[in-house]
């Protein structure tokens, strides 16, 4: 009877840390180390309760409802809006421990009987991987989340071409054209071939610029060493976003050898296009 006292209050106490700790995970924030020992010890002393208690079904799920209600607030500190938010979040993720819970006594047992008592160390461990598991998809969407900030509609036209698409506007782009100290836009080769159809494909084996306003090339440094970029001239460039709203008239664009598939846009702007332009 010690050993499974024991057991039982090894094995929540842990639990109830990876569940508080996803919760603070997912708004991004860290938990206060006292109130995090404090309660996960709290939701462990709880857990032995429960088998001493000759409930109906309702009123069990009541008093648990209100024992996580109980362990938010040891948890949790702040408003109450935040505190209730932590509370919700610390209940559904309690729900996706419990849920994980069945599922391997399934893969073990071949039912979703609530009776077989699971390994402590078998269920801490799977807990941990799927811990680990959201924690790199909410890295994956705050990323994509932050990235987004910086995600623009554009609308380039040149000649009788007029491409929509997306730009991502890199801090880290000042590239500037050495000719007259304009700022150098990346396009992919998919956007140049669209802005650029009268551009021979041949022409990069001899570094002609026929069919290229204001075509040239210049030199850059890269990780590797020197390397040169055609640059030319469009027509204009319309930028904007839910908050701003830029139109540049001839533009010098680069098209870029590196693909910018990666960021899911086919442009990245220069950072000093928004010291210049015209805001509309």
């Amino acid at each position: 009877m010690i050993v499974y006292i024991e057991d039982v209050l090894i094995e929540n106490f842990l639990v109830t840390y990876l569940i508080i700790s996803m919760s603070y995970l997912i708004i991004s924030q860290k938990p206060k180390l006292a109130r995090h020992i404090l309660a996960s010890l709290l939701g462990a002393c709880i857990a032995l309760v429960y088998p001493l208690l000759s409930l109906n079904t309702p009123l069990l799920t009541l008093l648990k409802i209100c024992f996580g209600f109980v362990i938010s607030l040891v948890a949790y500190s702040g408003k109450t809006k935040k505190q209730l938010l932590l509370y919700l979040i610390f209940m559904f993720t309690t729900a996706i421990y419990g849920g994980i819970n069945l599922m391997i006594s399934f893969c073990i047992y071949g039912d979703f009987s609530t009776q077989q008592k699971l390994p402590t160390i078998l269920i801490v461990f799977v807990l941990l991987i799927v811990t680990y598991l959201i924690k790199q998809c909410e890295r994956v969407i705050y990323k994509r989340k932050k990235i987004s900030n910086f995600i623009y509609d554009v609308v380039i036209k040149n000649n009788d071409q007029v491409v929509k698409t997306k730009a991502y506007l890199d801090t880290g782009n000042v590239l500037v054209d050495p000719v007259d100290n304009r700022p150098v836009t990346l396009v992919g080769y998919k956007v140049f071939q669209k802005l650029c159809s009268e551009f021979a494909a041949t022409n990069f084996l001899t570094k002609s610029t026929t069919g290229l306003k204001n075509g040239h090339y210049i030199n850059v440094k890269t990780a590797t060493g020197n390397d040169s970029l055609l640059v030319f001239d469009i027509d204009s460039l319309e930028i904007k976003n839910s908050e701003k709203s830029l139109q540049i008239e001839n533009p010098i664009f680069a098209l870029s050898k590196v693909k910018l598939s990666g960021l899911d846009c086919d442009v990245i702007l220069n950072a000093n296009l928004f010291c210049g332009g015209n805001n509309v």
